[in-house]
């Protein structure tokens, strides 16, 4: 009975507000035809219906507060309102409202609703704002607590081996890596769950990269929605970025353990003079996870990262778990590798595949046509956009073929090199490098900037600019040479970079696929 009467009070406080929003907006249009007494009267019912859609909200909103954070806003929000000056009919000015109501409207739907809800609220409280703008933010909030109120009500609780954090709508690397683990522990009889977290200061509203959507099932992959409670044996939070700022909304997670994937370095270069352009914190991503989950391990992705946190992050690194083994990227080769080499002629096609971006390329116009170069013997493919060689260069040299990012998949793009080269900027740390493991797994030898060589092994072959053309000769030319290199390229994925791999390592994170069903429904709590 009480909650049929809570029901009902709130279809009531909803058919309120819509009423008095959707009159009081067409009012507000009607009153622009008609002459300036009657007009009046028509503002005036304006005023009244907004004080009414306004008041009914905020007590229902206070009623519905489901947090502290929520709490802290309604209180912050229902202090009397700042009356700012009316601003000046201009052209553009609803419009510019608007984009700043859509930017907090994804903060409020995408895992930052404490935030979101407080400017959001004073807007609407505020008689000096546009009434097309307060009425739209109305209706935002009004949507989106019945929304909350039916994902509430649909809650579940789970129960998975790996419960995987991380942003799952970015379209590179992050996204290639997670797709590979998760289809590997799928694979491995375990059950996997997925939490979407957003990084704050990019676009909060990007939606999962279909790469990832197309994995879950409800059953070995299932989505975790914040309302729900997560039982795990392993959580591994992949992406030290999107813990630069912890959502605000949160599913209950109890987990066996808690492992930080770092895939990145805190900074985007490196020079004598230490970092530039600061992606994360050290000290702020450990106290975020702490806080949040516990006492957790620091798994490195490779050689390169750890490297640069000991000789740039040294005194931050007090009282972390850092593991001595790495969590490394991994790719099935039976998946890439091509039937056939592709037939030997002259010219030799070299090539990479990487986004566009000035750390992605040697950094001088003579450094870049060492490592491809402007020779008749050769053709360059690129995948991914080459703007960046061809602002160096003025123009891209006649043998160059670019191929714009998304024109083909990776592999299609690497069965047809005969030789990977990849270098980077000599500031630039590549935490990994999934382009050269990904030509590996073709067939393809590579070519490196020695500093991939703690990474790969003899899985590459390593040099300065200026001897690119001459190794590649010799791996062309001698015979056996190509073949071997090859054969030594998918060894060292066996031993590193495979499923298999990655498997072994987080049964030694203590997780057994035993420990949860085969299938059925993902809330049914079956052990």
């Amino acid at each position: 009975m009480a909650d049929g009467r809570r029901n009902s009070q709130g279809r009531t406080e909803r058919a309120v507000l819509l009423g008095a929003s959707s009159g009081a907006l067409a009012a507000a249009c009607a009153a622009l035809l008609l002459p300036t007494p009657l007009a009046l009267t028509v503002v005036a019912v304006i005023a009244v219906a907004e004080a009414v859609g306004i008041g009914v909200l905020l007590v229902a909103v206070s009623r519905r507060a489901a947090n502290v954070r929520v709490r802290e806003a309604l209180t912050r929000a229902a202090a009397p309102p700042v009356l700012e000056p009316a601003a000046p009919a201009e052209d553009g000015l609803l419009e510019a409202r608007m984009r700043h109501h859509d930017k907090w409207k994804a903060r409020l739907y995408n895992g930052f609703s404490a935030t979101a809800l407080e400017p959001l609220l004073r807007s609407a409280r505020n008689p000096r704002e546009l009434p097309e703008y307060r009425f739209q933010v109305l209706r935002t909030l009004d949507e989106w607590f019945q929304a909350e109120e039916r994902a509430h009500e649909a809650r579940v609780e789970l129960s998975v081996d790996v419960l995987i954090v991380s942003h799952f709508g970015l379209p590179g690397g992050n996204t290639s890596a997670n797709v590979a683990d998760i289809t590997a522990l799928t694979g491995a009889g375990l059950r996997i769950g997925l939490l979407h977290h957003p990084v704050y200061r990019w676009d909060v509203a990007t939606p999962l990269n279909p790469k990832i959507a197309e994995l879950i099932d409800d059953d070995r992959v299932v989505p975790v929605s914040v309302h729900d409670t997560v039982r795990a044996e392993l959580t591994v939070v992949r992406l030290p970025t999107i813990m630069e700022r912890l959502m605000e909304d949160l599913p209950r997670i109890e987990t066996g353990r808690t492992v930080l994937l770092v895939n990145q370095t805190p900074f985007t270069f490196y020079g004598e003079d230490g970092g530039s352009r600061e992606q994360w914190s050290v000290r702020g991503v450990h106290e975020t996870i702490r806080g949040w989950l516990g006492d957790h391990t620091w798994y490195l992705i490779g050689p390169e990262v750890r490297a640069t946190l000991e000789r740039h992050h040294g005194h931050e690194l007090d009282g972390l778990d850092i593991a001595d083994e790495y969590w490394y990227e991994i790719i099935d080769a039976a998946d890439w590798v091509r039937p056939e080499r592709r037939p030997e002629s002259r010219p030799i096609r070299i090539g990479r595949h990487a986004r566009d971006a000035p750390l992605k390329w040697p950094e001088t116009p003579e450094k870049l046509l060492a490592c491809y170069p402007d020779d008749p013997e050769f053709e360059v493919y690129s995948l991914g956009g080459a703007e960046t060689p061809r602002e160096m260069l003025g123009s891209l040299p006649g043998n160059w073929v670019d191929h714009p990012f998304g024109s083909m998949t990776a592999r299609e793009f690497l069965r047809e090199l005969d030789v990977m080269v990849y270098f980077i900027a000599g500031e630039a740390v590549e935490a990994f490098g999934r382009s050269p493991l990904e030509a590996m797994a073709v067939g393809v030898p590579c070519v490196m900037d020695p500093r991939f060589e703690p990474l790969f092994g003899d899985g590459a072959l390593y040099c300065a600019p200026d001897e690119v053309a001459g190794v590649i000769r010799k791996l062309v030319d001698e015979p056996g040479a190509y073949e071997a290199q090859v054969a030594k390229g998918f060894a060292k994925i066996e031993e590193s970079f495979s499923p298999r791999a990655l498997v072994g390592l987080v049964r030694r994170l203590g997780v057994d696929a035993r420990r949860t069903p085969v299938s059925g429904p993902p809330g049914d709590g079956t052990e």
